[in-house]
């Protein structure tokens, strides 16, 4: 369908020179120096599919919240996974969030507050986890929900921002999400798939996130298409790299990747942002995450269920004293599953979520969503 034992997994991402971010046209695959290269074994860590049902794995997140000493979090270190459909099959009916133990395959569930259709997901430093939630049948069902630590609701509503509640609020089918450190003003930011924009989320404080949030627009005039949960294709996965500042967003309308910055309250609209890769191997690109080994990007398509690594811009010095600037290029391609798509229906589309770390051992590790099994899979 389109649509706490990693602890001793992590790994500070690496850092990369910064660079002139430049677009790249495609470019032939090399085959030897991608990370993903090297990992040749795939298996199941554990079923996705909530108690009540809920199916269809989208969004994947480390919780990254320790909780204090007093109140220490029982879900730290488990990979978050959201159910985009119902016990039903209907895409944008999932209401479950479940955690999964990435060394035991045990899982718990999180929640069932993520109404409806729960599709990103992203943890705050804080420990509340943000989820943009499409909205399932009805615009007037989608929102960011905003639950704590324990995956339950704030009271009065607080959870829950909406057009309806928040006037500033602009949400157009939430279909992505990202943290974003800053000093001033930290922020989520949301893709909205139905408008092609990015809007970022800040001054907010618990327990009233329904009504404190304030929105400003970051970006606008991305490729997207559909109008519905079975259809909807256009900006979607996120992932910040504290090494540029960036925030790289897949498109799978366009097989794009683009950046924007957020640098506070009084951030631009910087319209559909910094072109940093497109084409093939893209093929309606969604998931993203960053290599901790390499800083490379990992991204996992929908139409062909490839795993695709992305390198970098970066500028180098030559002999001779000069800059040059090496475009963002593929270094690899890995098949995650092998079943066909089809490319009328979507039909046998597996891939939306993907995270990536360290393991002990000090090599990568790729976890991914798999709707055609209902799995959180990992790549090793």
């Amino acid at each position: 369908m389109m649509h706490k034992g990693i602890l001793a997994l992590l790994a500070s991402t690496s850092m990369l020179m910064a660079a002139p971010v430049l677009a790249a046209s495609p470019a032939h695959v090399n085959p030897t120096t991608g990370d993903i290269n090297h990992l040749h074994h795939i298996r199941v860590v554990a079923s996705t599919v909530a108690p009540n049902g809920d199916q269809n794995p989208y969004g994947v997140t480390f919780d990254s919240f320790k909780g204090t000493s007093s109140a220490p979090n029982p879900y730290y270190g488990d990979l978050l996974v959201s159910d985009f459909s119902n016990a039903q099959g209907v895409n944008g009916e999932g209401s479950s969030i479940v955690a999964i133990n990435p060394t035991t395959g045990k899982t718990a569930l999180f929640s069932q507050y993520a109404q409806y259709g729960p599709v990103a997901l992203a943890v705050s430093p804080k420990g509340p986890l943000w989820i943009a939630d499409f909205g399932g049948l009805y615009p007037t069902q989608q929102n960011d929900a905003v639950l704590a630590p324990n995956g339950k609701t704030f009271p009065n509503g607080g959870s829950f921002i909406t057009n309806q509640v928040n006037p500033q609020a602009k949400l157009d089918g939430p279909w992505g999400q990202v943290f974003v450190p800053n000093k001033i003003a930290p922020a989520f930011l949301v893709t909205n798939v139905l408008n092609g924009t990015i809007e970022a989320m800040y001054d907010f404080a618990p327990p009233n996130f329904s009504t404190d949030t304030k929105f400003l627009t970051i970006g606008q005039g991305l490729a997207h298409t559909g109008t519905n949960a079975n259809n909807a294709v256009g900006p979607q996965g996120m992932v910040y790299d504290p090494a540029t500042g960036e925030v790289y967003v897949t498109d799978g309308a366009d097989n794009s990747i683009r950046a924007f910055k957020w640098e506070g309250p009084n951030t631009p609209d910087q319209g559909q942002g910094q072109l940093i890769y497109q084409g093939g191997p893209l093929r309606q690109p969604a998931g993203i995450t960053l290599d901790p080994i390499n800083g490379d990007l990992l991204v996992v398509n929908q139409q062909n269920n490839n795993l695709v690594e992305i390198r970098l811009p970066k500028t180098i010095e030559t002999k001779n004293h000069k800059e040059i600037t090496i475009k963002a290029h593929p270094v690899a391609v890995k098949r995650l599953d092998k079943t066909a798509v089809n490319p009328q229906t979507g039909a046998g589309s597996a891939l939306f979520g993907v995270y990536a770390t360290k393991s002990a051992s000090g090599h990568l590790v790729v976890y991914f969503t798999d709707d055609n099994t209902n799995t959180l899979d990992m790549l090793y």
